[in-house]
């Protein structure tokens, strides 16, 4: 079974990949705050909108912003044209999380990721690893330019974040579309 692979309708029926990998030996339940990476900003707001979704992703499972001396580091990029992505074969992190069992084996997956991608990494500050890694394909369409779309992708990529910051107890994150 592919890593909490699936294709989720969004808006007006339109079909985008979520599909997210993490790294078994990972140590999320540690981290407590996050900042982003500097990224090279396009001339639309779509960056903009992106980050704040992605800002209140992290806010809702308790994670402080800290510019001076984050946990992990968020970078996202939006890739525009298709691209050839390796992934991997996993359990899902919920279930993961249950053995964490760090001798699982990695199982690539290639990817042929059609046009519109965005890739959400968390990246641990003192290592400079990728611990996570969520994204998804086909996000421009139809529904693209609809209020709240791009806050809808990123949710959906989030959903398969089950994790909180350290400190925080597990609660249902309610959006306000």
């Amino acid at each position: 079974m592919l890593l909490l692979g699936l294709t989720v309708l969004l808006g007006s029926c339109a079909k985008v990949f979520v599909e997210n990998d993490y790294r078994y030996s990972n140590h999320l339940g540690k981290y407590r705050s996050y900042a982003f990476v500097d990224c090279e900003r396009d001339t639309t707001i779509i960056c903009e909108d992106v980050q704040q979704a992605i800002q209140y992703q992290m806010r809702a499972r308790g994670y402080e912003f800290n510019a001076q001396a984050p946990n992990v580091f968020v970078n996202f990029t939006i890739y525009y044209d298709q691209i050839r992505y390796k992934g991997y074969e996993q359990p899902s992190l919920t279930n993961w999380l249950v053995t964490e069992d760090d001798n699982t084996e990695y199982r690539p997956v290639k990817y042929d990721l059609g046009k519109g991608t965005l890739m959400i990494s968390l990246i641990e500050a003192e290592t400079s690893e990728v611990v996570w890694r969520g994204y998804a394909t086909g996000i421009f369409n139809k529904a693209s330019s609809k209020k709240n779309y791009f806050k809808s992708i990123v949710r959906n990529i989030f959903d398969q974040y089950p994790l909180f910051a350290a400190g925080q107890k597990s609660h249902r994150i309610k959006e306000n579309l």
